[in-house]
């Protein structure tokens, strides 16, 4: 259960802790000390008269063993110490009797969340999240498939979804693992040698072989010679592609491309992959190219079979607007002369068949059975197309399939379960191979079998992080500390989402990961791999709620100065700003106010900073003026805390409870209405808030929420600075028009309603004033943040007695300038993170 803290109250409670640690036990029973408060001043809002209460207190046992009940109690713990109960405008107690209650209480809650993590543990067991799996399935095999999709969604707990308490495990779990277990297995195993492939195609040609071209031409590009003209982003049934590759592998693309128009400026030109099916394509870069003579770029892409290259421009232009022939037209564009694409390139077979077969050769399906049959096998022809091989695929053939499933298979083992495998549980698995084997099976069919056991086993799928134990056996004792084999799991999943490397269990074999130097080392190193992206982008992507910013699609009527180059830097500005923070050991109070941030051209302009050129991000000093500074200016932020039409307070207050200062507040009562703001300004949303807080049970909350939302109420929902609210109906304020804006007209609203004055009475103009009244409770930010990373890395949500932790953790951080780095190294050197 979340709690919201206010910095009297962390005072209080560390005070408390600090106290009991050297040996001040709090006096009396609760009989004698917390009864009589609660009935004294409790009982009227939460006893046997007041039928709605959603908290009991006159029945509540005292059972600081049942988490339930603890949970209850620290609740009330917390409500206390605040000041939050009793309500403000009833009689507060003693203050002698308030701390000896909150003395007995946390006393009672932190003895007894100690005792049920020496005695079970934070985490008890946890299962790979989606996520995780398809990384660990991946790099295990050296694969590149998509198995997230074909697993049930993972649901949040306290903002994360590789929190243990949601991470169950159903009949349908294990079918879905199995069925993508076996898609990785298979995917590593080519159905034929290279095929040699290599197609050219000349802009001309592009327009004339892709499918309902026509559409596309005279409404965002033309031909001109050989070249393809493109003026606008392409719609998906036209597009600049290369042909469909017939083999999945790597392959090599080189393109003659030039930035045209008057404007004599680079373009960003998208590089994509689209499938069969003609579904949207997938970003997968954004290049700037040069204006003036055609150059050739080149490029490396992983492609799937009868996947295509694609060249696209994402600037948005309405052919509507421009009243004469495209060809007339001298804005920004992209020539493409031609695009050739050739491989596969590599070595074959690839390393991702020798992580399953090793040493084990290939031949065609034909002559595997043939030889089982004791038949002659067929003559191959040397040379074969495609559609011989497809029906005729190459499959592992072994002369000694027992010893070579044995030899595989123990081979796979201690890396799939990520340390030493006992030679029971060893033997189990072979032997279900060999039975395979005996009847009948082919040598793929029974190590498909035996590899899928292994990757849908409770050894694989659930971190079990054993303690004192060096193997994995059935039934162990797991004891609080985790050994070096779960540590390295840990630290691993914590920073990679994906299994430890070699250097990692080397180091756990001897035993010395544990020890404080070399594991902070290892902290480094993965911090400098490029597999810590992954950590950037799961551990943003949902602390801030990045992985929503497709959720919502701006009106077109209303932002028609919102494109795809804009949304595609949108996030990448967040991401690359948690990554400065982060290697730089920058301090995290700059995730709420910062003098810099990271931009291209396309964001700058959106944000009105100028002299920022070209689609690279790089770190840009900010402007006195510019409002922004830190992750709630953002306009990834800003977008995702919209609805693509309209802002709301509400949402965007909660969001900053929540995700930045770390009180998140309680869910609003269910005969509440939604409040919908009237753009028109027939109420505003000053008004209906104001409504909301004359309400007793909400005025609590809203006086939290509210001051957050109207400071960021200035940016609209594309993350733009606003003095007034776009309207798409006629307004007295007439037509806008802005410098560059090309897309639908749009009318000025009411102004915006912005500014007010914190809960606790201080007031503020705009962002910048309110992010100044954050940043004087810098400990708030930093436990905010402590807590929400500790959650991450251990996948267990905050417990009583990890408080003096955060403590200690935000007293280090004090002492350290709040280096984000460095809370990364004190959470793994904590005792929440080396303990079970």
């Amino acid at each position: 259960m979340r709690r919201s803290l206010s910095s009297p109250f962390v005072a209080l409670t560390f005070l408390l802790s600090s106290s009991l640690a050297c040996g001040q036990a709090p006096a009396g029973s609760f009989k004698d000390v917390v009864q009589p408060l609660i009935e004294n001043h409790c009982i009227d809002c939460h006893g046997p008269r007041v039928q709605k209460a959603k908290l009991r207190l006159d029945n509540l046992a005292p059972d600081f063993r049942d988490p339930r009940v603890a949970a209850v109690w620290a609740t009330v713990h917390d409500k206390l110490a605040s000041g939050e109960m009793p309500p403000k405008k009833q009689e507060r107690p003693p203050q002698d009797e308030l701390k000896a209650t909150l003395a007995l209480l946390h006393k009672e809650l932190y003895a007894a969340s100690r005792q049920r993590q020496e005695k079970q543990g934070r985490v008890v067991v946890r299962r790979l999240n989606g996520t995780e799996y398809e990384n660990t399935v991946c790099d295990l095999l050296g694969t590149r498939v998509n198995l997230k999709e074909m697993l049930p969604e993972d649901s949040p707990v306290a903002g994360f979804d590789n929190v243990s308490a949601a991470l169950d495990i159903s009949a349908t779990h294990q079918l879905l693992y199995q069925e993508a277990a076996e898609k990785a297995i298979l995917s590593v195993v080519p159905p034929h040698p290279h095929l040699p492939f290599s197609d050219r195609r000349t802009g001309k040609e592009i327009s004339t072989k892709g499918p309902n071209f026509q559409q596309t031409l005279t409404r965002s590009c033309f031909v001109k010679d050989e070249a393809l003209i493109i003026y606008s982003k392409l719609p998906r049934y036209g597009l600049c592609a290369t042909a469909p590759v017939p083999a999945a592998g790597r392959y090599k693309v080189q393109m003659s491309i030039a930035a045209v128009g008057a404007s004599n400026k680079a373009v960003p030109a998208a590089f994509m992959v689209i499938g069969t099916g003609r579904e949207d394509a997938v970003l997968r870069e954004l290049r700037d190219i040069a204006p003036g003579q055609p150059t050739v770029v080149e490029v490396e892409i992983d492609l799937e079979r009868r996947q295509a290259f694609v060249v696209n421009l994402l600037l948005q232009w309405d052919i509507r607007a421009f009243k004469k022939p495209i060809e007339e037209y001298d804005g920004p564009g992209l020539r493409v002369d031609w695009l050739k694409i050739e491989g596969p390139i590599g070595d074959w077979p690839p390393p991702s068949y020798q992580s399953l077969f090793a040493g084990v050769p290939l031949k065609p399906r034909s002559v595997v059975k043939a030889e089982m049959e004791g038949r002659a096998p067929p003559k191959i022809n040397a040379v074969r197309s495609e559609a011989a091989w497809a029906g005729d695929p190459l499959v592992p053939a072994s002369a000694q399939p027992k010893q070579d499933a044995e030899r595989l298979l123990r081979a796979f083992l201690p890396r799939a379960f990520r340390r030493p495998v006992s030679e029971e549980i060893q033997k189990q698995f072979v032997a279900r191979v060999h039975d395979k084997l005996d009847k009948g099976y082919t040598f793929l069919d029974a190590m498909t079998f035996g590899y899928k056991a292994v990757l849908s086993s409770p050894h694989f799928l659930l971190l079990v992080e054993p303690g004192a134990s060096a193997t994995i056996k059935d039934g162990d004792f797991q004891s609080p500390k985790l050994d070096d084999y779960a540590l390295a799991s840990r630290l691993s999943y914590f920073l990679w989402s994906t299994l430890p490397d070699a250097e990692l269990l080397e180091l756990a074999s001897q035993k010395e990961l544990s020890k404080p130097a070399v594991l902070r080392a290892q902290v480094e190193r993965l911090l400098k791999s490029p597999k810590a992206q992954r950590f950037t982008e799961n551990f943003v992507g949902q602390w801030l709620d990045l992985r929503k910013i497709d959720a919502t699609i701006p009106d077109p009527q209303l932002y028609g100065d919102f494109d795809g180059t804009l949304l595609w830097a949108m996030p990448r500005e967040t991401y690359r700003f948690f990554d400065e923070v982060l290697q730089n050991d920058r301090s995290l109070l700059e995730f709420v106010d910062s003098d810099w941030t990271m931009l291209n051209e396309r964001l700058a302009k959106h944000y009105g900073i100028p002299d920022v050129l070209g689609n690279d991000l790089r770190k840009v000093q900010l402007p006195p003026g510019s409002h922004r500074g830190g992750v709630m200016t953002h306009a990834s932020v800003l977008k995702v805390t919209a609805d693509g039409t309209r802002t709301s307070p509400v949402l965007r207050g909660v969001w900053v409870l929540e995700r930045i200062i770390g009180k998140p507040p309680a869910p609003p009562p269910p005969d509440v209405p939604n409040i919908e703001p009237d753009i028109r300004g027939a109420t505003t949303i000053r008004q209906q808030l104001d409504k909301h807080r004359s309400i007793a049970s909400c005025a609590s909350c809203h006086m939290h929420i509210d001051p957050p939302g109207f400071a960021l109420e200035n940016f609209d929902p594309i993350g733009g600075w606003r003095d007034y609210y776009r309207a798409s109906a006629r307004t007295k304020g007439g037509v806008v028009t802005l410098p560059g804006y090309t897309g639908r007209a749009f009318y000025r609203g009411p102004d915006v309603e912005k500014g007010g004055v914190t809960h606790d009475g201080k007031p503020f103009e705009t962002i910048d004033d309110y992010k100044k009244h954050l940043l004087n409770d810098k400990d708030q930010l930093a436990r905010s943040l402590t807590e929400k990373l500790l959650i991450y890395a251990t996948g267990a949500e905050i417990q009583f007695a990890d408080r003096e932790i955060v403590e200690q953790l935000v007293a280090t951080l004090r002492d350290k300038q709040y280096g984000f780095r460095t809370l990364v190294h004190e959470i793994v050197q904590s005792r929440v993170f080396l303990n079970k």
